[in-house]
């Protein structure tokens, strides 16, 4: 057996036995039954255990991929709530101050920023100025 299947199922046996689950892949497939005189067809047994061996497979990989959506979920969850305390802690817009919106506040600034420039567009030009 490569080192590749073996890991595969050494993770497979952690998970299973985290889940109760006391049967592998490779604990079925290495299942050896003693022989009687009236006993069960032997290729039929190991057809048959070759099937269960596949629903075990997609029953592990089913298994792995909704745990680590749920791991990627928490993940998610986690960095939700993070960003939600971080939204708590940054203070509220201003309130509006005597019926001044901000925003009109803002264009109220800039027109008269533009009308300070157009003064002194008109104010003579001398050495003497300080504007």
């Amino acid at each position: 057996m490569d080192e590749h299947m073996k890991r595969r199922l050494d993770k497979q046996r952690k998970l299973f036995s985290q889940l109760g689950i006391t049967l592998d892949a490779l604990t079925i497939h290495e299942k050896e039954f003693s022989m009687k005189l009236r006993g069960y067809d032997a290729e039929e047994v190991d057809t048959f255990l070759d099937s269960v061996i596949k629903d075990y497979e997609r029953f592990y990989a089913t298994i792995a991929d909704l745990m680590d959506k749920w791991q990627e979920q928490q993940i998610e969850l986690r960095e939700l709530k993070e960003k939600s305390k971080q939204a708590e802690a940054i203070p509220a817009p201003a309130p509006i101050i005597r019926g001044i919106d901000p925003m009109d506040l803002e264009d109220v600034i800039l027109k008269l920023e533009a009308n300070v420039r157009q003064l002194k567009d008109r104010l003579p030009r001398s050495s003497e100025s300080y504007l």
